[in-house]
């Protein structure tokens, strides 16, 4: 089976390493892909955020299956123009891709489907969100979102008004670009967030799902959830006081109506929704839609499926999927980030990583190899993951092996999981204040 993998992250050499260890030999080729994943297989040099460059790949070289990992070459439409060459792609198109790629979009699909989620208004002029700051009537923080990708970066929670202010003013007058020409401003959330994934095949005669286990990513820098925020410095998953009921009210309030939306819309899926939510006081509301694997969560997920990889991401693709439950392995998965010195504000490259032999698995996200040696290339460098019979397993394992990796400056939370476990041990439940 030959599979096409584009992107080159940690979240990419999670599903590398997955789509390997496959019981059908799997012939993998990435692009641009990274020195690491070209010891998994084939490199090709593809702008993958060109549809038709991917496209003319696709019909030369006839891929089995393709996987988009990042979403921008979804919101570009990549996806559409493989399938317009007959090739298999898991990976939604750019209408639905709009989920992500659009703010304003995803609060209105929110709106018009009933699904819960903060209140918000969306504004282009100056004028009209400066007043709407001016009398916000939500308190604060005001939590204010470039509408387009604009690398992680276009969300900021204003805690007073002189902040939203500027912050306003710098998005409209174009600090992300188009992308922040448009602004959605929300309402504070306040709750426990977590990452939950959901398989979806879904056009307007056929509909159907498969939950992921629920994740918790660690967004800040520091220990206790201190500093500027980042893609993620860790997650774990399945959430041990995470109960049945929890889930399939999640289930009930945001994914079904999300699947029902997407058909009344006339959007077709064919790839993972990764929902963003804040269990509140009130239950579980949407924050976001994102129409790709999160990462680092893929990096929990890939430890903790049982599936095919290659087999069951085909059957996405090919609109072959029935929503059956999926197999997931006993247990706790978690990943570790090692993060570059000065990351998140910037990354120190090329500095000399010390890896010795960890008995984890090692992600890499953010290296290169210079004359046989691996070296930091990007803010987050390397991922250590592992799946033990519990929480606390999983982490002493991960802390049992840091010592094996180091370089200089090199940036690592050992408290991914810890708020989770003690609020576990404490007998709490998702309901209780976070």
């Amino acid at each position: 089976m030959k599979v096409l993998l584009l992107g080159s992250g940690g979240r990419e050499f999670a599903l590398a390493l997955k789509l390997k260890a496959s019981r059908l030999p799997v012939e993998l080729v990435t692009a641009p892909g990274s020195d690491a994943l070209a010891e998994l297989g084939a490199r090709v040099s593809l702008d993958t955020e060109d549809p038709a460059a991917v496209a003319a790949w696709c019909a030369a070289h006839r891929p089995d299956l393709v996987v988009i990992g990042p979403e921008a070459p979804l919101v570009a439409g990549v996806a559409d123009a493989v399938r317009a060459v007959g090739v298999s792609v898991f990976g939604h198109g750019a209408a639905t891709a709009r989920l992500e790629g659009s703010k304003a979009f995803a609060k209105a699909f929110m709106v018009r489907h009933g699904i819960p989620c903060a209140a918000s208004q969306t504004v282009t002029d100056l004028a009209e969100g400066e007043a709407l700051i001016r009398a916000w009537p939500h308190g604060y923080p005001i939590v204010l979102k470039a509408d387009g990708l604009a690398a992680g970066k276009g969300v900021v929670l204003a805690q007073d008004e002189a902040e939203a202010l500027t912050t306003f003013r710098a998005f409209l007058g174009g600090q992300f670009g188009e992308a922040s020409r448009t602004v959605v401003f929300e309402e504070p959330l306040v709750g426990m967030e977590l990452s939950l994934h959901v398989l979806v095949d879904v056009d307007a005669d056929h509909a159907a799902y498969a939950l992921l286990p629920a994740c918790q990513d660690h967004k800040r820098i520091f220990e206790d959830d201190r500093g500027p925020n980042t893609g993620g410095m860790g997650a774990f998953g399945p959430i041990p006081f995470l109960r049945p009921e929890d889930v399939e009210r999640m289930r009930r309030e945001l994914v079904e109506p999300t699947v029902r939306g997407l058909q009344k819309d006339g959007l077709a899926a064919r790839g993972v929704l990764f929902l963003g939510v804040m269990w509140t006081p009130q239950g579980p509301k949407l924050l976001e839609y994102n129409v790709r694997f999160g990462d680092p969560e893929t990096q929990v997920l890939m430890q903790l499926l049982e599936e095919d990889l290659p087999a069951l991401l085909l059957e996405v693709a090919g609109h072959r999927f029935e929503g059956r439950e999926l197999r997931m392995k006993p247990g706790c998965a978690l990943t570790v980030v090692l993060a570059a010195e000065s990351y998140p504000e910037s990354a120190r490259r090329g500095v000399p990583i010390q890896l010795g032999a960890p008995g984890l698995t090692v992600i890499h996200a953010g290296t290169r190899k210079q004359d046989g040696q691996w070296v930091t290339n990007g803010g987050r460098v390397l991922n250590l993951a592992t799946l033990a019979p519990d929480l606390a397993s999983a982490r002493a394992a991960v802390e049992a092996a840091l010592p094996e990796v180091h370089w200089p400056g090199m940036q690592v939370r050992r408290d991914i999981g810890l708020k989770a476990l003690r609020h576990a041990e404490a007998g709490k439940t998702v309901q209780d204040p976070w």
